[in-house]
């Protein structure tokens, strides 16, 4: 399950609780914080409607719209909550990438170059070829991401490391840079998805994602 399809389910149902969505939050803390604030939010919806309109606490006759008042602004804050979490896609990708890449520290560490077998491997599931020769790739692995086998690649550049990764089901409509956890990216459109390339600090990745948007050739019929 990927974090949209979470996010999804929650905002419709946030006491709700099913096996996928469970597993999901183990492992994803950001979900975990989206449904705390969807929780936090219908709860004060419902104690809202839950006050009897009519007299509250004063002969004023004036007050017997705040509960419906409380109740329509508090849906409001839901809305605007579900919109910054939901209505940004490529942020949320961009999150994921980073906290994959942090969950695989060792591959910035990696010296020793990968062979052809271990590239084409990497890139096999994912259904593309790439425009590299093997002795600027030092961490080739085909990794698990949202719901698909995606190349993870680290790429040794004039300006030291940087880690590309090679979404085929991952579309974004334009060109976004990122800064998050010590590191700096970009992910960029690409034929049949998206590239994300990324380095540690504030190195320039922008002329190695547009130089991977040539070198990677998508094949035909993957998926």
């Amino acid at each position: 399950m990927s974090c949209e399809q979470a996010r999804l389910q929650i905002g419709a149902d946030p006491t709700g609780s099913a096996a996928g969505l469970e597993e999901h939050l183990r492992g994803c803390t950001q979900c975990q914080q989206f449904r705390e604030e969807m929780r936090t939010l219908d709860a004060n919806i419902r104690r809202a409607l839950e006050q009897p309109p009519g007299w509250v606490g004063t002969p004023r006759r004036t007050t017997t719209w705040r509960p419906w008042a409380l109740a329509a602004s508090v849906l409001l804050a839901m809305l605007a909550v579900l919109s910054v979490w939901l209505l940004r896609p490529s942020d949320t990708l961009a999150r994921e990438i980073v906290a994959h890449v942090q969950q695989e520290p060792d591959s910035w560490l990696a010296q020793q170059h990968v062979d052809a077998q271990g590239i084409n491997e990497a890139l096999r599931g994912a259904g593309v070829s790439l425009d590299i020769t093997s002795d600027r790739i030092t961490y080739a692995q085909s990794c698990w991401f949202r719901d698909h086998y995606v190349p993870h690649l680290v790429v040794q550049t004039a300006q030291g490391p940087v880690t590309v990764m090679i979404l085929r089901n991952q579309r974004v409509s334009g060109r976004r840079s990122f800064h998050e956890a010590g590191m700096n990216g970009v992910i960029v459109p690409a034929p049949q998805g998206s590239i994300a390339v990324l380095a540690r600090g504030s190195a320039d990745v922008g002329g190695t994602a547009t130089q991977m948007q040539q070198d990677v050739h998508w094949l035909a019929g993957a998926r």
